[in-house]
């Protein structure tokens, strides 16, 4: 355990040494989560648990959106801290890879399936919380919660099939990953220990096999009603949202190119990071574990196939890679009209399963090393060394379907370096193979010292400096006693977002950009042409933040206050109040 908090210190140092923070830009973590996130905690710190956020839109119901986490006990830490401090956020998220690591070395050596060693356990954590879906995800902390929460369901249910008193360790991480919030990561891990409690029934025989099933599925069903409270209010949601509104033959994209399979042993080929991949317009995640994982999960199912263990693990990491595929593969085609799948549609996130799959095949290559015949690891050291030798000579050619020099430079320093810990993972997995502890503590630092190299910088950036720009302009807006929401002119978000103003404590008429909104009240709010419409009034704006100098946007609006450097705050002199009497009425015969 000490071990996997190092690791996960020595990754994140950018952060404790550099003062950086994640993810680059704002991303969903400071531009939608963080804003609901202080207005909870302003909230809790008052006696309330709010379930309900006045602050954005018309009212959210926010209790019914995963994503805002209220439920999700690792964010309440944060909700008993007023202002939440920025450090507590990035630990929040750098927890979430720790204990995807702390579940998967736990299932690893107590499962009764594995109980592997020491070692081998811990190269399959290390593979599993560093790879390429958690650090993609670093913005999204929810969906790393319920990637992390996989490993300790599945230990869950091992341990329920198995004891009849154990059957609350299977339901309790169950509830966990459903109340990680993220639908596509708790619907994908969900399906997966789904088949593994099947599988393990299956492994039990005739009559236990039964026995084991019905302890499941008391464990699974104790699971979903712990996490009731937000899957009932969620799943009466998602019709309502933004995402569901897409029509069905709009649900694209975001699915796994398969031109990114040798992003598996390198994802410098297609680039890393936001800035930098240029495979497609958006980035996906490369399922990338670790070319020393990849090299020892060869062995590791390749050297096992006649043990039954090894059977779930490839076979999961082969579905999902087939689902991840979308459209362009044989699987997600048969489920899209299906509930649940209709809405989910960027396959590509289901490529976190085939990440796992192969970390535990990793780690069950590590163990083969230990038992394996000369003769067999003999063929595997020639074959990595064959394979290191090939990837040095033949990267110039491969990295020509690069599109520029930088990208071009990228992929051939990726390949190149595989071709190095091909050989440093040849000499030290023979050197394991021969009982010697430098050679098994060698494979894990040298996975580890590959995933902190090419992952610790990709989602991290400098801590911008607080802005005090507004700071007169918020003192004016404060001075006023009564009830009102702001608005930002389109032409003025990029100078004042509006979820600042939110955090600041002012309404605003819009979202967070969160795609899982109320998509009648976007409808509404953004079919006003412009704030002199009648239906404008209804929304309580009475200021409206516009660019330096702008003039004033109709009648009944103009400059109230100026003296900002960069915005102008204007007066809607028409704005009604929250609630307002209507004593006259008139019936009209159409809208026309």
């Amino acid at each position: 355990m000490f071990f996997l908090l190092s690791a996960a210190a020595l990754f994140f140092w950018p952060l404790w040494v550099a003062g950086y923070r994640f993810p680059k830009g704002s991303g969903d973590l400071w531009g939608q989560l963080y804003p609901v996130w202080s207005f909870v905690a302003e909230w809790v710190h008052r006696g309330i648990f709010p379930l309900w956020d006045n602050r954005m839109m018309g009212g959210d119901p926010i209790l019914a959106e995963g994503q805002y986490g209220l439920l999700n006990p690792i964010n309440w830490p944060l909700f008993l801290t007023d202002p939440i401090p920025e450090g507590l956020v990035l630990l929040r998220g750098a927890f979430s890879l720790w204990l995807a690591g702390t579940g998967l070395y736990l299932y690893l050596r107590r499962s009764p399936v594995w109980r592997l060693g020491r070692a081998a356990a811990l190269t399959g954590a290390v593979a599993y919380m560093f790879s390429d879906p958690f650090i993609v995800h670093l913005g999204h902390p929810q969906f790393n919660d319920a990637m992390a929460w996989l490993p300790w369901a599945f230990l869950g249910v091992d341990w329920a099939a198995r004891r009849r008193r154990a059957v609350a360790a299977g339901a309790l991480p169950v509830a966990m990953l459903l109340l990680a919030g993220h639908g596509q990561a708790s619907l994908y891990g969900a399906i997966a220990v789904g088949l593994y409690a099947l599988w393990q029934a299956a492994e039990g025989g005739w009559p236990d096999g039964l026995r084991r099933l019905g302890r499941l599925v008391l464990a699974g069903g104790i699971g979903i009603a712990l996490a009731a409270p937000y899957l009932l209010p969620g799943l009466e949601r998602l019709p309502l949202t933004e995402r569901a509104g897409v029509p069905l033959e709009q649900r694209g994209g975001y699915e796994f190119p398969s031109a990114m399979m040798v992003d598996f042993l390198t994802p410098l080929f297609h680039g890393r990071g936001v800035d930098q991949f240029w495979l497609t317009s958006e980035r996906v995640e490369s399922g990338y574990v670790g070319a020393v994982a990849l090299f020892l999960a060869i062995p590791g199912l390749l050297g096992n196939l006649r043990s039954r263990r090894t059977w779930f693990p490839a076979g999961l990491g082969a579905l999902s890679f087939a689902f991840a595929l979308g459209h362009q593969g044989p699987v997600y085609p048969l489920l899209v009209r299906f509930p649940f799948f209709s809405e989910s549609w960027k396959t590509a996130r289901a490529i976190y399963l085939v990440s796992f799959a192969l970390a535990v095949l990793a780690a069950s290559g590590m163990d083969w090393m230990t038992r394996a015949s000369r003769r067999a690891v003999w063929l595997w050291v020639t074959g990595l060394a064959l394979i290191g030798l090939l990837l040095w000579l033949g990267a110039p050619r491969w990295t020509l379907a690069a599109p520029d020099v930088h990208p071009r430079l990228r992929a051939l320093t990726g390949l190149r370096f595989a071709a190095l810990l091909a050989g440093a993972s040849a000499l030290l997995g023979w050197a394991a193979a021969r009982g010697r502890l430098w050679g098994r503590a060698g494979m894990v630092l040298l996975l580890l010292a590959e995933l902190v190299a090419l992952g610790a910088l990709v989602e991290t950036e400098p801590t911008p400096k607080p802005d005090s720009t507004h700071a007169a302009a918020l003192t004016f807006l404060r001075a006023d006693p009564g009830w009102f929401r702001v608005d930002v002119d389109p032409a003025a978000r990029g100078l004042w977002p509006p979820v600042f103003l939110k955090m600041d404590g002012f309404e605003i008429p819009q979202g967070t950009g969160n795609p899982m909104e109320l998509r009648e009240f976007n409808i509404l709010r953004w079919r006003i042409p412009s704030a002199t419409y009648p239906a404008y009034r209804m929304l309580g704006v009475k200021y409206i933040i516009v660019p330096k100098g702008a003039p004033p946007g109709g009648e009944g609006i103009w400059p109230v206050f100026v003296d900002d450097p960069t915005v102008d705050i204007h007066l809607n002199t028409l704005a009604l109040p929250r609630v307002w009497l209507v004593y006259r009425t008139e019936v009209v015969g159409s809208y026309g």
